[in-house]
């Protein structure tokens, strides 16, 4: 799926679903501790549009957030709290 189609499913799935993360700014910092990154990832495991979110994030290569599970940052992925980073490209 590219980047415009997983958009446009994510937008779509919000019309009827507002996910928890929705004006959180914990999900928008760069740099998270392992408390943080443990919070975010237990609002994601419970969110609808997990999966959707996490299709948007991979096609779209998103520079920084925390999506579907994964904090990502302008060095690469982090899938874990305190864990190793992929670079973006290993991760298409």
């Amino acid at each position: 799926m590219n980047a415009d189609a997983a958009w446009d499913a994510l937008n779509k799935a919000l019309e009827d679903v507002v996910p928890a993360c929705r004006g959180q700014a914990l999900f928008t910092v760069e740099r998270l501790t392992d408390e943080e990154w443990a919070e975010c990832a237990a609002i994601c495991d419970r969110c609808p549009v997990f999966r959707l979110c996490g299709a948007y994030a991979t096609a779209a290569k998103v520079p920084s957030g925390f999506w579907a599970g994964r904090s990502y940052t302008p060095k690469g992925v982090i899938s874990a709290p305190g864990g190793s980073r992929q670079t973006m490209k290993g991760t298409t």
